[in-house]
């Protein structure tokens, strides 16, 4: 084999390698270019007027209609507890008993000294003086010994609390019966006095007044003792008890919360930009983690007319419309506030909104093709964007499939 024929087929196995890709190209081309005038399927939505709104979430709380903190008027040792928690209670049920045998005993003194005053009422009116003061004598002996039995017993039991012991109760138990023994005897001496100075129109007078005061008192003890039966105030549910049998109490004492669950609230502090859109009666949505992710139903209740001042926060109630029964006051809520709305703008998809190099851009279907339009935007939500300028109404725009689509690609809009 000569030299040029070497060297010629040296330089045809050098251009086969090139040849080849060459061949690959030209036997391929056609089918690409078919391939980018295939008709893409693509899902697409008109360009519609709507009303657009944009909302504030904020955190809230879940409060029931009432929630009633219930102590007893008077001080005292607890006798019985009548509810639990978690019962429903009726207004006016029993929920708790203090022990009573001291405001009963009270309670028969006033009435014995209001028994008193009016019998003296009555001799202050009769004719014989002589054998009134005889009685009236030997009543004041009789008071006087019961004072002075009541003071003996009241200084021991000083003596015996300031030692450490006798209880508090012990000695405003004796003193509740000095003040009663006084009392009496205060009351015979001036029936005493009374008879004593002839008893005219002036002693008929001071004996009708002392019978008023005997009576005020008399009730005053029926009312303490009344007040040993502790009552709930409303209709509801016990939702915390915190006293038991042999337990002191006072009215400084939280013993019970009620609450009216019949129906519920949702409650949340929002600021001032937000509190001015807002309006009583307005429907918001309310979302509650443990009653699954649909919104519901609330009515905004009332509006705060003053910020807290420690937060700086408006209070706004909204009631919750037919809570499922899951929901339970104390429970976290989401509420969410319209800040803007707008009305009869054109809107769109989210989805068919997107932007390059900064323009804002949407892919419109004209002629079965897909048409790149520059657009310019409003405002926006979860689901929509206000068009303001670059689209008509009722023109379709593609909301899935525009991933690969270029400007002038036949499309096929999906059903």
């Amino acid at each position: 084999m000569n030299r040029h024929h070497r060297a010629g087929s040296l330089f045809a196995i050098l251009a086969a390698p090139l040849l080849l890709p060459a061949m690959l190209l030209a036997g391929c081309g056609p089918s690409k270019q078919a391939a980018r005038q295939q008709a893409s399927s693509v899902v697409a939505a008109p360009a519609v007027r709507s009303t657009i709104a944009i909302s504030l979430e904020y955190p809230a709380r879940i409060r029931p209609r009432q929630e009633i903190v219930v102590s007893p008027k008077i001080a005292g040792r607890v006798a019985a507890v009548k509810a639990e928690v978690g019962q429903a209670v009726r207004a006016d049920q029993v929920l708790f008993t203090l022990e009573a045998g001291d405001f009963e005993a009270q309670n028969r003194q006033a009435t014995a000294a209001l028994g008193s005053a009016e019998a003296n009422l009555t001799r202050t009116s009769d004719s014989s003086l002589s054998s009134q003061e005889i009685q009236a004598q030997a009543a004041l002996k009789q008071a006087q010994v019961q004072y002075d039995d009541a003071k003996a017993l009241a200084d021991r039991t000083a003596k015996l609390y300031n030692d450490g012991t006798a209880s508090l109760q012990q000695r405003d138990s004796a003193k509740a019966r000095l003040d009663s023994a006084a009392i009496a005897l205060d009351t015979a001496q001036q029936n005493l006095a009374l008879l004593q100075q002839k008893a005219g129109p002036q002693s008929t007078g001071l004996a009708s007044t002392q019978v008023d005061q005997a009576r005020a008192t008399a009730d005053l003890a029926q009312s303490q003792l009344e007040n040993t039966i502790v009552r709930s105030p409303i209709n509801g549910v016990v939702s915390t008890r915190t006293v038991d049998p042999g337990e002191l109490v006072s009215s400084a004492v939280p013993a019970f919360v009620v609450i009216d669950v019949s129906s519920l609230s949702a409650e949340a502090s929002v600021e001032e930009s937000t509190v001015r859109t807002l309006r009583t009666g307005q429907s918001v949505p309310v979302l509650i983690d443990a009653a699954g992710s649909a919104a519901l139903n609330g009515i905004v209740e009332t509006i705060s007319p003053a910020a807290d001042p420690r937060t700086q926060g408006y209070l706004v109630k909204v009631r919750v419309t037919a809570p499922p029964a899951v929901v339970r006051p104390g429970m976290f809520a989401r509420i969410s506030f319209p800040v803007q709305t707008r009305t009869g703008v054109l809107v769109v998809p989210n989805s068919a909104v997107f932007s390059e190099t900064g323009v804002t851009s949407v892919f419109a279907v004209v002629d079965g093709k897909a048409k790149k339009v520059t657009v310019q935007t409003g405002i926006s939500n979860d689901t929509v964007t206000e068009i303001t300028a670059g689209l008509i109404d009722g023109q379709l725009v593609v909301t899935e499939g525009q991933s690969f689509l270029a400007d002038g690609q036949s499309v096929t809009v999906a059903p």
